[in-house]
């Protein structure tokens, strides 16, 4: 079974990561869509390769967006691939923002299923007093009866 992230894992990465002016997030959109679909799958491959980086800090992701960058494109002039940095970095966030929400569902299910196995907990404690208290008002017939 994967380790489930701690969701204040995600908040902080979200944090570091966001870039949120609106000129910002409408140069990405512009960006975006200027790619193509083989593009877009070679910017989720970078985009792959940074989330399985272990032990992700602000070196070693640029240096891993710069080689996947390379890489994946390697006809593409020094500012286009910033551009194409700065697309996977926002790709990049978006999927955190994905896990961050997937953790938030997975800690609902989670709480969930504790309160289903609490209430057989109680329901199994009540059927044993019920079968207790029974044995005893037979035990005590039978003294009754003696007596």
């Amino acid at each position: 079974m994967k380790k489930k992230k701690n969701v204040n894992f995600y908040r902080r990465k979200i944090r570091k990561l966001k870039l949120t002016s609106s000129t910002t997030l409408k140069l990405y959109k512009k960006f975006d869509q200027s790619i193509s679909p083989e593009g877009r799958t070679k910017c989720d491959e970078i985009v792959k390769s940074l989330r399985e980086t272990p032990n992700l800090n602000s070196i070693n992701f640029h240096e891993t967006l710069e080689k996947e960058g390379i890489k994946h494109f390697p006809r593409l002039k020094v500012g286009e691939v910033d551009v194409l940095k700065f697309i996977a970095l926002q790709r990049y966030i978006e999927q955190l923002e994905e896990d961050l929400q997937n953790a938030g569902d997975d800690a609902k299910l989670e709480n969930i299923d504790m309160q289903n196995v609490l209430e057989k907990q109680q329901q199994t404690m009540q059927m044993l007093s019920n079968v207790s208290k029974m044995l005893h008002d037979t035990a005590m017939a039978a003294i009754r009866k003696m007596g």
